[in-house]
């Protein structure tokens, strides 16, 4: 992919406006990557803006507070003028939601910059490295390859990428790219007491009730090999959480020793979302993609309209059953 990489620094460096999109409910790396080139872009002189699907959740609102945001009904006057669209951390249509059709008339200006083994056909240029621990690593590349500006803010906002997508270097992601790339990102400032604090230990008492609901309701399977944990609107409404706050749930039932796969499944208000973690065997994202879902081996997800929860379940349930029986 080095002539990717080469063609998406070139096209970067040319253009004087650039517009950054990621996918629906972004979350770290998705924003820590998009806002670390948004300020990069910023300081090296070029306008620059970030597209967002819905209005941020809370959590993230601090990460966004001076960037220039658009929702999807500005995003053709946004478009029109960038000259270039930089689409980081998916390159799949289904995570870009209305956003992947108004693409279209601009895909000879778009790039993308993804980890997922995930795609489709959205870009003139994709750099997809599957290697890459984060979207973050990449981004980070791009930046000192095109010798812009590095700063705390930068930094924080990658490392916060980086670190929530592997799980605070301790998912099998984790390699020694990743985590010199850390080292880089510590010398220009970041503070991991600091940021951790800032990441982990900054819930509300509403989400500590939401994972009582979920822990409550753990289900095993295949000799408690298979962890899956489900969570109803019924539960936001009687706990007060919110539903942005269910990130990294499922990696609660993988404490358990004996548990290679975990699954949970979230009723919201307009769809069902599910997400799925394995620990060494298991690609999960091919059982995702039955559903219209992707991501990594290790984690992925789906998120569908035309099921109940426990319809969703049942069957995504059976397709993990049977990698247990084989």
């Amino acid at each position: 992919m080095a002539q990717e990489f080469k063609k998406i620094c070139d096209m970067l460096e040319a253009a004087e406006s650039v517009l950054l999109i990621t996918h629906v409910n972004p979350d770290g790396d998705a924003l820590g990557s998009t806002g670390a080139l948004y300020h990069s872009a910023i300081l090296a002189g070029k306008k620059a803006s970030l597209m967002l699907h819905d209005v941020p959740s809370e959590q993230y609102v601090p990460l966004l507070e001076t960037v220039t945001t658009h929702l999807p009904d500005e995003f053709a006057a946004a478009a029109e003028s960038a000259d270039v669209i930089v689409i980081a951390d998916t390159g799949s249509n289904v995570q870009l939601g209305t956003l992947a059709e108004k693409l279209l008339p601009f895909r000879e200006k778009t790039v993308v910059i993804d980890h997922h083994a995930t795609f489709d056909d959205i870009a003139a240029v994709r750099w997809t490295d599957t290697s890459a621990a984060a979207a973050g690593v990449m981004i980070l590349e791009i930046i000192e390859i095109l010798e812009w500006p590095m700063n705390e803010t930068i930094a924080n906002l990658l490392a916060r990428a980086i670190l929530t997508d592997t799980g605070w270097l301790r998912f099998s992601n984790t390699d020694g790219r990743c985590l010199r790339t850390m080292a880089r990102l510590v010398d220009a400032g970041v503070r991991l007491d600091s940021l951790y604090r800032s990441i982990y230990q900054t819930d509300r008492p509403q989400k500590l009730r939401l994972l009582e609901r979920t822990l409550a309701s753990l289900e095993l399977y295949a000799d408690n090999q298979f962890a899956v944990m489900t969570l109803l609107r019924t539960d936001f409404e009687q706990t007060g959480a919110r539903f942005d706050e269910t990130e990294n749930l499922v990696n609660e039932a993988m404490r358990i020793k004996t548990v290679e796969v975990a699954a949970i499944f979230i009723e919201n208000t307009h769809n069902i979302r599910a997400s799925l973690r394995s620990r060494d065997f298991i690609n999960v994202a091919e059982i995702a993609k039955n559903f219209g879902g992707g991501g990594h081996a290790r984690s992925s997800g789906m998120k569908v309209t035309n099921m109940t929860v426990d319809e969703l379940k049942k069957q995504v349930v059976e397709k993990i059953l049977e990698n247990f029986q084989n």
